[in-house]
């Protein structure tokens, strides 16, 4: 967008205004200094658009460098444990060895979670494809279901980096927990 009314507002009057004086420069020079006024002209655009694509394709390859990643279906399909690099501590250690997640093929969302007695248990939820984004994003059908685990029962947020992704899920007792693939 920006670089549509760059292009619009100010390098296409620039391109102009600059044809213009060419051209008074070219019937301002005397007769034998028009064709080599004419070839330096030529020369100067010729240089002008090889520095214009080049300048475009230097920002297109720093645009893919620095936009987040695409998500695929793939991507999304595995385990993922509580990221203990986001808020170190001792909550977030407990949350790591307590709580793991796994997204199966069958679009289910699956939380093991280990009690006190250290017994494990599985919470399943399924989820549902949003339609129509760029990345693979999903949902949960019936959103803030009180009867499920406390950390299935919104959406998470998926956040997306340049060279990986996490989730983060809201919690009412825990404020976000954050779970990134293994």
């Amino acid at each position: 967008m920006i670089f549509r009314l760059l292009l619009i507002f100010v390098l296409v009057p620039l391109f102009l205004l600059s044809l213009l004086v060419s051209a008074i420069v070219i019937l301002a020079s005397g007769k034998g200094k028009r064709r080599a006024a004419s070839r330096t002209i030529l020369l100067m655009y010729a240089v002008g658009f090889g520095l214009f694509v080049l300048a475009v394709i230097a920002l297109s390859i720093v645009n893919t460098i620095y936009s987040p990643m695409t998500v695929d279906r793939d991507d999304v399909i595995g385990t993922y444990r509580v990221d203990r690099d986001m808020f170190s501590g001792r909550q977030a250690d407990w949350q790591h060895e307590h709580f793991r997640l796994t997204i199966t093929e069958e679009d289910t969302v699956v939380l093991e979670s280990l009690d006190s007695n250290g017994s494990w248990h599985v919470f399943k939820r399924e989820i549902t494809p949003v339609q129509g984004v760029h990345s693979y994003l999903w949902r949960f059908p019936n959103e803030g279901d009180s009867n499920v685990h406390h950390i299935l029962a919104h959406t998470p947020t998926l956040h997306r980096q340049q060279w990986s992704f996490y989730y983060s899920f809201r919690s009412p007792r825990f404020g976000n927990v954050f779970f990134r693939k293994e």
